[in-house]
């Protein structure tokens, strides 16, 4: 069966989606959580993959960060940084990875579906995992 086709957003839903991911992820590299080199607003998919300028493909990444992603796209589908442009790679079910602070005030690496309000969902590394191969990735972190 074929989904139905959804519809584009307008360059002022786009906007507003560069907006949200960078107040998400507090102009941050996720990556790295260091300063390394201009914050760019990364599509999780390609939109030459069919990835669409949402806050749920968005993250922030550093320009260090984001030409690491862009020459190992293996290593960053596996570390949860890219969603690979196979057409049953959703960026919407995708699970992402992200650090956040725990209460002692130290990081953890954490799996998230992000989604279109700025918020996300964690989940275990095992669903993210089974996830990731019932759309087709064959890979291992």
């Amino acid at each position: 069966m074929i989904a139905p086709k959804l519809a584009q957003p307008t360059p002022a839903e786009e906007a507003d989606a560069y907006e949200v991911a960078t107040n998400r992820d507090s102009d941050t590299c996720q990556r790295c959580r260091r300063p390394c080199g201009p914050i760019a607003r990364d599509h999780r998919k390609n939109r030459g993959q069919g990835g669409w300028t949402v806050p749920s493909n968005l993250q922030c990444l550093g320009l260090d960060c984001h030409t690491w992603k862009t020459e190992h796209p293996e290593q960053a589908v596996a570390e949860g940084w890219a969603v690979p442009g196979w057409t049953r790679a959703d960026w919407r079910e995708w699970p992402a990875a992200r650090w956040v602070r725990t209460e002692r005030g130290t990081l953890r690496k954490v799996w998230v579906l992000y989604d279109d309000e700025g918020s996300w969902q964690e989940i275990d590394e095992t669903e993210a995992r089974e996830r990731m191969v019932s759309m087709g990735w064959k890979g291992a972190a």
